[in-house]
């Protein structure tokens, strides 16, 4: 008999336990990383990566936001921390739960479909040396986001690498966090080819 695939690292089950791990009816940054644990670090690089990949991403100075953020968290992955720390702005904002609930359930069918071609494998990736070499890579993207602030859209080669980077550690896929980094450095290459500083 064939073994069912493990849905305890997939998207769909991280939106399940945001939704049922949370309570109040407001819900802050912080009770969500407090109901994903280790998850958290993919879910936050993922979340701050959309902000730098999407429209935001060109607002002055969203771009030195973004990269700190996930500067903070790759250095805090490097290390193995156990408990994520962000300043305190960041942790405290929070939106209804009522409209988080609604959001959730919508993003859920978009979720089971990406679940069908990502999820746990090479997972050696997430073991040392590995893992560090994930974190130091993330550290080198996020850095780079200060100087490509100058360039309309010039981080969205980092974000777009934070982003596959962060669904690689929300679902263990060690595939996706090797093509993250490799997006990561092509597009550093490309972007201080054409824009040297």
């Amino acid at each position: 008999m064939a073994e069912e695939p493990d849905k305890s690292n997939n998207l769909a089950s991280l939106l399940d336990a945001i939704e049922n791990d949370t309570e109040g009816e407001e819900v802050a940054v912080s009770d969500v990383v407090a109901s994903l644990g280790q998850r958290a670090f993919g879910s936050l690089f993922v979340i701050t990566s959309l902000v730098a990949v999407l429209p935001t991403g060109a607002i002055p100075g969203m771009s030195i936001l973004t990269g700190t953020v996930m500067l903070l968290l790759s250095v805090q992955l490097l290390f193995g921390a156990e408990k994520i720390w962000l300043p305190r702005f960041i942790m405290t904002r929070a939106i209804g739960r009522e409209r988080l609930v609604r959001s959730l359930h919508k993003a859920k069918g978009w979720a089971r479909r990406i679940d069908r071609v990502i999820g746990p494998r090479m997972e050696f990736m997430l073991s040392p040396p590995f893992h560090q070499l994930v974190a130091i890579s993330g550290i080198i993207v996020s850095l780079s986001m200060y100087p490509l602030a100058v360039v309309p859209f010039g981080a969205f080669p980092a974000g777009l690498s934070m982003l596959v980077i962060g669904l690689g550690l929300m679902v263990r896929d060690g595939l996706l966090l090797v093509l993250g980094i490799a997006i990561g450095f092509i597009g550093l290459g490309i972007a201080f080819t054409f824009f040297p500083f």
